[in-house]
């Protein structure tokens, strides 16, 4: 016979800790993932960093270029993608990075990239000319 504190225990276990646990982060807003490949003057660009930032407000979210000039955006940690919506878009060298070529103005303090982030995958291909 099972007695009133295992059948309690019993309940808080199937019922009140998986929807804890399970629910997932109900406090993030509509994502989609995003990834491209950022290009300087045709080559690929790495080391640098992409940001999105939504028009309307809210947590940028961010990736750092690998050597084959790729990104995939993080919006928080262990959750990739960005906010869906119009998202101002800038490419910039990480604090303790050595630049390996100026970014221009245009596509860093004074971007005039964005993208429409859509639910699901985005793809967005970033390629900066440097006006030379």
């Amino acid at each position: 016979m099972i007695d009133g504190r295992r059948l309690a225990l019993a309940f808080f276990f199937s019922a009140i800790v998986p929807a804890i646990v399970g629910c997932g982060r109900s406090d993030l807003p509509e994502l989609g993932r995003v990834q491209g490949t950022v290009t300087l003057d045709g080559k690929p660009l790495s080391g640098a960093a992409v940001g999105f930032y939504p028009l309307s407000g809210g947590r940028q979210a961010l990736s750092i270029i690998d050597e084959d000039g790729k990104y995939e955006l993080t919006f928080v940690d262990g959750v990739d993608g960005a906010q869906t919506g119009a998202n101002e878009v800038t490419v910039f060298w990480p604090d303790d990075t050595v630049p390996t070529a100026p970014i221009p103005a245009k596509y860093n303090q004074n971007s005039e990239l964005t993208f429409d982030v859509k639910p699901g995958k985005n793809t967005f291909d970033i390629q900066m000319e440097s006006g030379k």
